[in-house]
């Protein structure tokens, strides 16, 4: 059994690192393809927006369709819409195309919802955090390989079409792997309808415990991605930072968020919730450290007590919502959960671009003051399990 669960958990691995190296291929050379297609600033932002909006709308969908008919065919099915999505991004030449590539990925690529239910399914409680690890780790070296493999193979020749190719080569790996190898999780899957699966869904998520831990996540999703599309702007600003520069501080919080979360793997906590409430935090005092830094090496510092935090909050706050409802709804609920991470990255750079990006200093200490209120929110809840029961 341990042996199939460390095999199902390698090929999960795969499954979402492909999907973020996929996505991290096509971030650096997006803008760039978006301008050139589309002149209006309405029509670039709609392009921007797609594949997060789809991914908000098929999360809950894909989870629920998961729950019904097993975790496997979803995640191959959904792994080779995104190996179509791919193909289509590869020899678009029109802004028609190109839209419809990102939403065709996006619909489809709401699998990491699944693949958060499929390590619920074989996970204890308890070891439930080890599991989402794999999870946040398939993260971090998604973002870290995606961006340097795109910048790589992106060519003034071939523009994006490489790029997008060897994205979706991954994917169709991935879906190999998953359709040979991963075996299905013993549960018993549920006879009633799609529709009533995400009805039942929806009102589990409209449940207080698990609606509060959406909402904490809204809050940090919103906060991480404005983050994430302000701080090469930060940094120069504040300190003159070049791309390059930009780009190795991005490396360096990605390698180090791949040792944090390799070392949460190996632990085994009592209360998901306190190092939940730990993550944001330290994620909060992160912000802090970084409105007032004004040399290289307390921003440094900043960003690695912010990989600290980032590291136990992506392990601990999905392993928290994953114990709040009945296992027949696993699916459901983890597509909503991610469904409100899609909507959050489309609201944080909004947010960040028209508020934080005027006063980055304030701004961010404004983040730490987003993550300590959801923190103590966290904290106060009692309605909120802890553990398992």
């Amino acid at each position: 059994m341990a042996l199939n669960r460390k095999r199902a958990l390698s090929i999960l691995f795969l499954v979402v690192a492909t999907e973020l190296i996929g996505f991290g291929l096509i971030i650096p050379v997006l803008p760039q393809i978006a301008f050139g297609m589309a002149k209006s600033p309405l029509y670039i932002g709609i392009l921007m927006a797609a594949y997060s909006a789809a991914q908000f709308i098929s999360a809950p969908i894909l989870g629920s369709l998961s729950d019904k008919y097993g975790r496997k065919p979803v995640l191959v099915l959904s792994k080779l819409g995104t190996v179509l999505g791919y193909v289509v991004l590869a020899f678009s030449s029109s802004y028609g195309l190109f839209l419809l590539s990102r939403l065709i990925d996006g619909f489809t690529g709401g699998n990491i919802s699944v693949a958060r239910a499929y390590v619920s399914d074989i996970t204890p409680p308890e070891d439930r955090s080890k599991g989402m690890a794999v999870i946040g780790i398939a993260f971090g070296l998604g973002f870290i390989l995606g961006p340097a493999l795109g910048g790589f193979l992106y060519s003034p020749e071939h523009g994006y079409k490489v790029a997008a190719l060897v994205a979706g080569g991954l994917s169709l790996l991935a879906a190999v792997l998953t359709l040979l190898f991963l075996k299905e999780p013993d549960v018993r899957r549920q006879t009633r309808s799609t529709v009533s699966l995400l009805r039942e869904g929806f009102s589990a998520v409209l449940a207080w415990p698990v609606l509060s831990v959406c909402m904490v996540y809204l809050v940090y999703m919103i906060v991480f991605s404005g983050f994430e599309t302000t701080f090469a702007l930060f940094t120069s600003h504040i300190f003159g930072f070049t791309v390059r520069q930009n780009s190795m501080i991005f490396m360096y919080a990605g390698i180090l968020g791949f040792i944090i979360q390799g070392s949460i793997m190996r632990k085994r906590v009592l209360s998901l919730k306190l190092v939940a409430l730990a993550g944001l935090s330290i994620a909060a005092l992160a912000f802090f450290i970084m409105s007032f830094a004004h040399g290289v090496p307390v921003l440094l510092t900043a960003v690695a007590v912010l990989s600290l935090g980032i590291g136990l909050t992506n392990s601990f706050l999905p392993s928290l919502v994953s114990i709040q409802p009945e296992d027949s709804v696993q699916g459901a609920v983890m597509g909503f959960y991610e469904g409100i991470g899609s909507m959050s990255r489309i609201l944080g750079p909004v947010l960040a671009y028209s508020t934080v990006i005027y006063l980055p200093r304030k701004g961010y200490f404004c983040f730490g003051i987003a993550l300590l209120c959801a923190a103590l929110f966290l904290l106060i809840n009692k309605k909120i399990k802890a553990k398992a029961a």
